[in-house]
């Protein structure tokens, strides 16, 4: 295994981690997360599909590799409405939790890049 593969499978395996852990206190209710989706001006039910998508993209990030891209993908729609609600509603301060997501998904999906083969 490459360095940049070993780099890759370290960096999904901790933004999984993040959106699982997410995802939870989402889903199991958490007051924080509570008190976040009506400072977001979301109903309380949205906790529901917000964290179930987030619990699907760390479960798929890991045990679905070969569609690792198409999660990244799907990783860069959430990161933009998390952006989005987040300058909606003023909270300047929460932008970098979800950039700093976005980021290191693209990081992964560089790192994963296959190069088309002119063959």
């Amino acid at each position: 295994m490459k360095t940049k593969d070993i780099i890759a499978w370290v960096l999904a395996g901790l933004l999984a981690l993040a959106f699982l852990a997410s995802g939870v206190t989402k889903v199991i209710g958490i007051e924080m997360q509570l008190k976040n989706l009506a400072s977001w001006g979301y109903p309380l039910w949205f906790r529901f599909p917000i964290g179930l998508s987030e619990i699907a993209f760390g479960f798929a990030l890991i045990l679905l590799p070969r569609f690792r891209h198409l999660t990244i993908y799907g990783i860069f729609i959430w990161t933009l409405v998390a952006i989005a609600t987040h300058i909606r509603v003023a909270q300047y301060a929460m932008i970098p939790g979800p950039l700093m997501f976005g980021v290191i998904a693209l990081v992964i999906l560089l790192l994963t890049h296959k190069e088309p083969r002119l063959d």
